[in-house]
């Protein structure tokens, strides 16, 4: 057995969901706070993956949320379920700024989040939002011309 490396990217994913949940109760904490209480309330192994979502969620939260909002028909923003947000959070988050990660991925890691944290059948809110999202301009400007 050789030595362990970073956490997978869905353990990576869990963490900042609920890092970035645990900021709906203390939104003046800047990303770099948040990062100090996972080596806290974690194992402590390290994924630059975190920061960077982390950092990515937190400085470009105006256009997300705006994003999630177009994306969301019928809901506002604050009657989406804390859990939910977070979710589309991230998964905006790596729609818009994570190249590397195909929107369809994005997408099914959120839809399995939510089934897995989420009410019931928030999975298919998610699904739906998140579908709305990867067809959106916003979204559909920043990837390739042969990517969904």
């Amino acid at each position: 057995m050789g030595e362990e490396k970073g956490m997978s990217r869905r353990e990576a994913r869990e963490a900042i969901l609920s890092l970035l949940f645990s900021r709906e109760y203390t939104p003046e904490k800047t990303a770099e706070e948040l990062e100090g209480d996972r080596v806290r309330d974690f194992d402590g192994r390290e994924d630059p993956y975190i920061s960077e979502a982390l950092a990515g969620v937190v400085d470009n939260l105006p256009e997300i949320d705006a994003l999630i909002s177009s994306s969301s028909v019928g809901w506002s923003l604050s009657r989406i379920s804390r859990v939910s947000r977070q979710i589309l959070r991230l998964a905006c988050y790596e729609m818009l700024y994570r190249p590397e990660i195909p929107p369809l991925v994005s997408l099914d890691e959120a839809v399995e989040l939510s089934k897995k944290y989420d009410e019931e059948n928030a999975y298919t809110f998610v699904n739906g939002v998140l579908n709305r999202v990867m067809q959106s301009e916003e979204v559909r400007a920043k990837r390739p011309a042969n990517e969904g």
